[in-house]
């Protein structure tokens, strides 16, 4: 059997996954522990993922479907609002909606993938 069949195999199984997300979590969190220098990095690799990932949606999906327009544009509004609020001081209003507008573009994508795949 192949690594990636292999991998495929666990990934498709719910608790394969959630072992998978448990086991890369605890090395993230191993790696902060002795490394803490590295937090920075962490502490910056989420929005520039959210950008990114907001950026992958535009680029595959194209703006010709209005619900994956809107996710991109949600994903890389979030981006940058993390990470405005990561470099910023920001009252509790701003701050809450500053980390509300990733959470909002990432429903949206779970929305924009339900529809894809009902296709």
């Amino acid at each position: 059997m192949s690594v990636g069949r292999s991998a495929n195999k666990v990934w498709n199984n719910p608790i394969g996954r959630l072992l998978t997300l448990l086991v890369g979590g605890g090395l993230v969190a191993g790696a902060l522990t002795i490394y803490p220098q590295i937090l920075p990095v962490v502490r910056w690799a989420i929005p520039v993922s959210f950008v990114l990932w907001g950026a992958s949606r535009l680029y595959f999906y194209g703006v010709g479907d209005p619900l994956s327009l809107a996710t991109g544009c949600l994903l890389i509004l979030g981006g940058f609002t993390y990470a405005s609020y990561l470099l910023i001081s920001m009252d509790e209003f701003t701050g809450t909606i500053a980390q509300l507008t990733p959470a909002v573009g990432i429903f949206t994508e779970l929305f924009a993938a339900h529809y894809r795949n009902q296709d």
